[in-house]
């Protein structure tokens, strides 16, 4: 099996290693994190260097890939910038969960994660390093544009667009035909009934308080 590494050592990491152990596919040789202690452990798989180590870690332990575990859009992004300055070549695979339903025609591009229960319905069209965490479920002709998200119990209808690094939060519905624009964070919970622009944040049971966001706003604290 190809050796990889997980950038990322907190708990979305957790959520991502069950899922590769589960498939099997790739041998883990560890963690590397900004932030956390050389040597920290997870699930007995350890925190092994940072970026400042990432071109020797490759060399060291023959690494084909990385999967990026970090669950906010902007940081994740930024993470994917750093490491391909870094490390041009390497391989950024992607992460489903067995018990992900796929329809036919559905391609799952690099460095994107499909978290139990995952569906994804016909011509639905996902993009590069997004998240779908667990149970959510997209619509039939649908767009997730890369670096976007849908948390847990989201679920859209179908034709729905979700725009570049944009957060649909937990327990979300979107209803057929809507335009979720870049950088836009729906509220957990949620009823979206009609489009929403670029950099926003909208929340409500429908929507009914809409405010403008920076693209790095913090949305998972």
């Amino acid at each position: 099996m190809n050796n990889i590494l997980i950038y990322g050592a907190s708990g979305h990491s957790k959520m991502i290693l069950d899922i590769i152990l589960k498939n099997n596919e790739y041998n883990i040789i560890g963690f590397i994190d900004s932030y956390k202690s050389i040597n920290t452990e997870i699930y007995g798989y350890k925190v092994i260097g940072n970026l400042n180590s990432l071109s020797k870690l490759i060399q060291e332990h023959t690494i084909f890939g990385i999967i990026i575990a970090i669950g906010d859009n902007f940081l994740r992004r930024n993470a994917y910038n750093k490491i391909i300055n870094i490390a041009p070549d390497i391989e950024f695979i992607p992460v489903i969960h067995p018990s992900t339903v796929l329809a036919n025609d559905v391609v799952i591009p690099k460095g994107t994660v499909l978290m139990a229960g995952t569906i994804i319905n016909a011509n639905a069209k996902i993009g590069e390093f997004c998240i779908l965490n667990t149970k959510s479920s997209l619509g039939h002709d649908s767009i997730m544009s890369d670096f976007s998200s849908m948390a847990s119990g989201a679920t859209t209808g179908g034709n729905v667009r979700i725009g570049f690094c944009s957060a649909i939060s937990l327990d979300v519905t979107i209803i057929q035909n809507v335009s979720i624009g870049d950088y836009t964070v729906i509220g957990a919970g949620s009823l979206v009934l009609n489009d929403i622009e670029d950099f926003k944040k909208a929340y409500g049971t429908p929507i009914n308080y809409i405010e403008t966001r920076n693209a790095n706003s913090k949305y998972l604290s």
